[in-house]
């Protein structure tokens, strides 16, 4: 049996049903608006003792996602407390004003609508379910038309979709030839067909974000406490400063590499193939494991345990302590991360820079094998 985002129907009455207890899973979408106008909530009434149950449940989204985790996912509370909480989540993370920690917040929320959607499907949700899922959020945030087969747990979107929302994967993985094909159609499995969106959600909630308009000394009591808390939080966890910059001496490496500095420096969350190849280059250079671990701690996923883990193996401190070598040039071409300049003429690899220009970066490893690819070993 087929289903699509086209043509899933149900009655209003059953719709109501479903959209609610979905809702509660997934209050980004357009309908938790509209919700919240109904319930008629004034800011201020959240001075009101009565109301420190949906304020904590707010507060605690926020603390999960600076401390970069999941919030709660397998504990859903009533359809108003988690559209609520949400709302109220929102209004906190915007009048902080910290801009890390939009990022922060949005990429919370958007794992955590991964981990609902990636259960809904495996589930094998029901034909009513499945329809509001594909219309409300796959068709009505971002315009895709899903066909899905219940038969084989498939899901079928159209190329240009595909290549539209795939753009920002850089790994061979996403690649369209690395995908199967049918009459204009990309096959995919649940895990995949949510990642696809994931970063989709991230990017609509910082645009809802961005667009709330709501004033820290407009606050009621009650919130203005908890923003005041968070904000210390934020920057103990991160150590930022006041204007929320983090700033690494960039001089002496090569345009790819500073590139991802710099996005990191904004907050903002680099690739997984962007993340190995600053880590590889980093540690090929001579950076302590706990000098390139620091250079995480602004990006929005940040996770003090996985990034050192994660160092650690390519170091070869880890696992089948196999030390990963910086990944050559014409690799980190094909993976979309080059920003070649003049400078870097006549380089195989990014280690070679430092070294062309007289700069310490690149100068204290002098026996690292530069042509290596991410992934082979030095011995």
């Amino acid at each position: 049996m087929n289903s699509s985002s086209s043509n899933s129907g149900s009655s209003s009455s059953n719709s109501t049903n479903i959209g609610s207890k979905l809702l509660a899973r997934y209050p980004f979408v357009e309908d938790a608006g509209n919700y919240l106008k109904l319930l008629d909530y004034r800011l201020e009434e959240f001075d009101d003792p009565t109301m420190s149950n949906v304020i904590d449940r707010a507060t605690a989204r926020v603390v999960a996602a600076m401390r970069g985790v999941v919030y709660d996912p397998y504990n859903v509370a009533s359809v108003d407390e988690e559209v609520v909480s949400f709302i109220l989540a929102c209004i906190m993370v915007k009048a902080s004003k910290v801009k890390a920690l939009y990022r922060r917040f949005a990429l919370s929320e958007a794992r955590r609508a991964e981990v609902f959607l990636v259960d809904d499907f495996r589930m094998n949700t029901s034909g009513d379910e499945m329809g509001y899922i594909l219309n409300n959020i796959f068709k009505g945030l971002f315009a895709i038309d899903v066909i899905y087969s219940h038969d084989h747990s498939t899901f079928m979107i159209k190329v240009e979709d595909y290549l539209k929302y795939s753009t920002n994967f850089h790994d061979e993985y996403w690649r369209l030839s690395n995908r199967i094909l049918h009459k204009g159609y990309v096959h995919l499995n649940t895990k995949d067909m949510v990642r696809l969106i994931r970063d989709e959600i991230y990017a609509l909630i910082i645009r809802r974000l961005e667009r709330i308009n709501v004033e820290y000394d407009n606050l009621p009591e009650a919130l203005k406490k908890r923003v005041n808390a968070l904000k210390s939080m934020m920057l103990e966890i991160d150590g930022l400063s006041s204007n929320n910059n983090v700033y690494v001496e960039r001089r002496g490496y090569p345009p790819c590499i500073v590139n991802i500095l710099k996005a990191l420096e904004q907050g903002n969350n680099p690739s997984h193939t962007a993340r190995v190849l600053l880590a590889t280059y980093m540690l090929g250079i001579g950076k302590s494991v706990e000098e390139v671990c620091e250079l995480f701690k602004n990006a929005p996923d940040y996770n003090e345990r996985v990034t050192r883990y994660q160092v650690e193996h390519l170091a070869g401190l880890r696992g089948n302590r196999v030390r990963y070598s910086c990944p050559s040039c014409s690799k980190v071409e094909s993976q979309g991360l080059c920003f070649k300049s003049d400078e870097c003429n006549g380089i195989i690899n990014p280690l070679q820079f430092g070294r062309r220009h007289g700069s310490s970066a690149g100068r204290n490893r002098m026996d690292m094998d530069v042509d290596e690819g991410v992934g082979s070993e030095v011995r």
